[in-house]
């Protein structure tokens, strides 16, 4: 008689050992990832964010173990290129007091008007070590006159080896004053936890993902000797950041404060016609009031996507208009002032709404006595 149990056996084996090599090429596929130096930016690169509409559908504080995030229907609306640099290829003035502290630059893309003023050339500073990436301040030029701002100690973004469930904080902080000009004082303290890990899809891709939540309280104030005014912000706001492997920054950062905004900004290619796309001229995330809360100057800023005239109006909550003014806004950047002791209100609560044709952007505004 034939023995038949022998290749049963073997086939048994065979069938227990494909099964194991099955598991083996699935266990990286969902293993945490671990976030290093490596994968931040290097001087020389570039990389490409689009802002983002449309997370209304998502509850984006929802996080865990071997998570799982969708953000494929994100509507991008307005994009911008980081380029990074060394810093000796910034101004020599700034050079004078970074050069020493970072080991990296980018320059922000836009001049940000102030009254009877302007601020120009306007870089970041990081250095990227082996052990963390660290914001070493900004520098910038008040109307020529260049003010670097370096802080006592650095805004640490991230400590390296990065890991699901780790936790750390830094404070920062930074006065600059001139005679006779005026004075900038900024004080920062950030609480970051890496409080989930999994996959995330946006319009760009799809990334294995570290998530990290960022608390921060700052308090920033510009002081202007010639126009006898200064500008306090104080402010609580919560960054969420999603970390790839090799992608350099976030491939999605959300940015909400406490009044319930949010900023969405991701990694993303090349979309040369956004107006193609949608219909939108201005969109939820393209909108910025400050300082807030607010007792006498409003500085009110928004993009958009063809040059149109544009309605900004103040509301009460009980919907009573207090102010309105038509501007003629360009593509792209926009920034207009308003005084707030002109309106009847008095403190308390109002809306900022800003509206175009038949689509209307608000924001709430704490105005103080």
């Amino acid at each position: 008689m034939k023995n038949y149990n022998i290749p049963v056996h073997q086939e048994y084996l065979r069938m227990i050992a494909f099964v194991f090599i099955l598991l083996a090429f699935q266990i990286p596929l969902i293993a945490q990832i671990t976030i290093e130096s490596s994968d931040m930016p290097s001087p020389g690169d570039t990389v490409r964010l689009s802002t983002g509409l449309n997370t209304d559908f998502i509850d984006y504080t929802e996080t865990g173990e071997n998570f799982v995030w969708n953000f494929s229907q994100l509507i991008p609306v307005i994009q911008t290129v980081d380029t990074f640099v060394p810093p000796s290829e910034t101004p020599f003035y700034y050079q004078i007091f970074f050069a020493l502290y970072s080991n990296l630059a980018h320059r922000y893309m836009r001049d940000i008007p102030i009254p009877g003023f302007e601020l120009t050339d306007i870089y970041y500073y990081f250095k990227n070590e082996s052990s963390k990436f660290s914001n070493i301040g900004y520098a910038a030029s008040i109307s020529g006159f260049p003010i670097p701002i370096r802080f006592d100690h650095p805004d640490v973004f991230y400590r390296f080896p990065l890991h699901y469930g780790d936790v750390d904080s830094s404070a920062s902080h930074f006065a600059f004053g001139v005679d006779d000009f005026g004075y900038v004082l900024i004080d920062r303290t950030r609480k970051n936890k890496v409080d989930g890990w999994g996959t995330i899809t946006t319009p760009f891709g799809t990334f294995e993902t570290l998530r990290i939540k960022s608390d921060v309280h700052e308090f920033d104030s510009i002081y202007i000797d010639s126009l006898q005014m200064g500008i306090p912000l104080d402010r609580y706001y919560t960054e969420y950041k999603w970390l790839a492997k090799g992608q350099k920054e976030p491939v999605l950062q959300i940015t909400t404060d406490y009044l319930g905004g949010a900023v969405v900004v991701y990694r993303d290619s090349a979309r040369m016609n956004l107006n193609a796309v949608h219909e939108y001229t201005i969109g939820e995330n393209t909108m910025a009031v400050y300082p807030n809360p607010a007792s006498s100057v409003l500085f009110v800023e928004f993009d958009l996507l063809q040059a149109s005239v544009v309605d900004l109006s103040v509301t009460d909550i009980s919907g009573k208009q207090l102010f309105h003014r038509k501007i003629t806004g360009r593509t792209g950047f926009n920034r207009t002032t308003l005084n707030l002791n002109s309106l009847t209100l008095k403190g308390g609560m109002c809306l900022i709404n800003l509206a175009a044709g038949t689509q209307v952007v608000t924001k709430k505004l704490i105005v103080k006595n």
